[in-house]
């Protein structure tokens, strides 16, 4: 064999060995994210993300507590109130009521996403209050709370409060059939709404139901009056703001 002989064939066997050494690094190197695999991942979790958003509405924490330094005539019905969103919103019911001088809120609490037994911790006495509007258990209906015990809730919440009369109102419709605590906010409502309107029967209380106008036959908002599927819109509560004066009028009556 002569030298450039030997020479080619060690430069073959190196070559080939090279060769072989790369194949197996590829083959053994682990796969990293490229770029353009990164933007996909991105955009899925992206995605996600929003449906999450989507999924998971949540209520403004607002709050209306004490009296209301409203205009009102010496003959104007003196209420208190005890609510959640329903009541606290800006554009609530006892928001709209605010113009109304013959009746005059002395009193009361109401916070947006608070269960029966929160307002209750938070609500003190109000005994100049002619009537109690009790708006509460809509939270609880979200949360799971059993219902008894939301119950028993309001039952403590008109003991506490020490109003002359009472005035309980119905759950609220809803376009939410789930939610996080596994719960059916539309048929929930309805349930709720039955057993308040027996428990004001069983106390001699009024029961009032606000909402008719706005409740589709399965529960649901009719369309265009909620804005989120769980409160009224600004002019639906006009209406449910005339439903709630003509009732506290009738109970102090």
């Amino acid at each position: 064999m002569t030298r450039t002989t030997c020479l080619a064939l060690v430069a073959s066997i190196v070559s080939a060995a090279c060769l072989v050494g790369a194949g197996v690094l590829v083959v053994a190197a682990p796969h990293t994210a490229s770029a353009e695999d990164r933007p996909v991942a991105t955009a899925a979790a992206s995605r996600v993300e929003r449906k999450a958003d989507l999924a998971r509405p949540s209520t403004p924490d607002q709050v209306v507590s004490g009296a209301l330094d409203t205009p009102a005539l010496a003959d104007a019905v003196p209420f208190a109130y005890a609510g959640d969103s329903i009541t606290a919103r800006p554009d609530s019911w006892l928001h709209q009521l605010e113009g109304d001088d013959r009746l005059h809120a002395v009193g009361g609490y109401a916070h947006s996403g608070y269960r029966a037994d929160q307002v209750l911790a938070e609500i003190g006495p109000v005994p100049q209050a002619r009537v109690l509007v009790v708006e509460v258990g809509t939270n609880d209906v979200n949360q799971a709370v059993p219902l008894d015990r939301t119950i028993a809730n309001v039952d403590a919440i008109v003991r506490k409060v020490g109003a002359e009369r009472v005035l309980v109102v119905a759950g609220p419709p809803s376009d939410w059939t789930w939610s996080r605590w596994g719960a059916d906010r539309r048929s929930g409502q309805i349930v709720l709404t039955d057993a308040l309107h027996a428990d004001a029967d069983s106390h001699g209380w009024a029961f009032v139901d606000p909402f008719r106008a706005l409740r589709a036959a399965d529960g649901a908002y009719r369309p265009g009056t909620s804005p989120d599927g769980i409160h009224p819109t600004a002019e639906a509560n006009r209406s449910v703001a005339a439903a709630m004066a003509t009732a506290i009028e009738r109970t102090a009556s």
